[in-house]
């Protein structure tokens, strides 16, 4: 396993918003989910990714070499899709599919058509006049196409129904039978990310909170829930967030195992991504909300 993907140091500013610091691994074979609220720093690490802006410090390597001196051909081996798709307004799909082909060596006009009918795009409407959810299946049919080694997804199943969702995340899991492939995969859906993603990485205001293989995250914290007695007791130090609600607490607690410290009357459950997301760095002791 290599990464295909190395981010180091990676810092980024914009006002009142930094990006700090952030370190990430893509390995290849594998689907890396990239979590966070709206205003994480998702879009921006993408961008960066990308070369759609400059960072102010740190480093990004794609295929073992700096991106800053990846040339086209290395480029054209990344598939990548938008929050919000930039395409050509006045064009219908198949006039899309014409005019990227000729930036990618490995361009596959049948691979192309074979999508397009998987996600039951209306060919003759002009991208302008598509729904969200067809404007976003079109850049991952463009995507797609191309036999890209790297595939770097911004929200890609926002605005699609369930049954669509499902159809992309199994082509997900499809490129990665692929050893030599890897998909970065940026959401708020942590659903879709509890189904195909073998690593994570949490974004919290700028930040990588966390990060690592998802299973193993998930199997290294635990979801205390009880009275507020346990703000007294000795799970209140392995805390890392959680809530006050009218009847208890919500403790987010590193480590597994801590039933001897929660007490008979506390429910202990394995967390969800969710879960993670929500609750960690979240003020324990704010009062609750009626």
């Amino acid at each position: 396993m290599t990464n295909l993907l190395e981010v180091r140091g990676l810092t980024k500013s914009y006002g009142a918003f930094t990006l700090r610091g952030v370190d990430l691994d893509v390995p290849s074979g594998a689907i890396t989910g990239l979590m966070g609220a709206n205003g994480a720093g998702k879009t921006t690490l993408l961008d960066l990714v990308l070369g759609l802006t400059a960072p102010d410090a740190g480093e990004i390597r794609l295929f073992g070499a700096p991106a800053s001196e990846a040339a086209s051909d290395l480029r054209a081996r990344i598939g990548f899709v938008q929050e919000t798709p930039a395409l050509c307004p006045h064009l219908r799909v198949p006039e899309l599919g014409a005019l990227v082909a000729p930036f990618y060596p490995r361009w596959d006009a049948a691979a192309f058509r074979r999508l397009c009918g998987v996600f039951e795009l209306p060919l003759k409407t002009p991208f302008k006049a598509l729904s969200q959810g067809d404007r976003s299946k079109t850049a991952l049919a463009l995507a797609l196409s191309h036999d890209a080694d790297l595939l770097l997804l911004d929200e890609p199943t926002s605005g699609l129904d369930p049954l669509a969702r499902r159809e992309v995340l199994d082509l997900l899991l499809e490129v990665v039978q692929d050893e030599g492939k890897a998909v970065l995969f940026s959401t708020h859906i942590t659903t879709d990310l509890d189904r195909v993603a073998d690593y994570v990485a949490v974004l919290k205001e700028g930040r990588v909170a966390l990060a690592g293989a998802r299973d193993e995250l998930l199997d290294a914290w635990t979801l205390v829930k009880g009275g507020e007695e346990l703000l007294a007791g000795p799970l209140r130090a392995r805390a890392r967030g959680g809530r006050r609600t009218e009847v208890g607490v919500v403790m987010l607690c590193e480590g597994a195992g801590l039933e001897g410290l929660a007490g008979p009357d506390a429910l202990l459950e394995r967390p969800s991504l969710e879960d993670l997301v929500y609750f960690l760095d979240r003020d324990l002791e704010a009062p609750c909300s009626r």
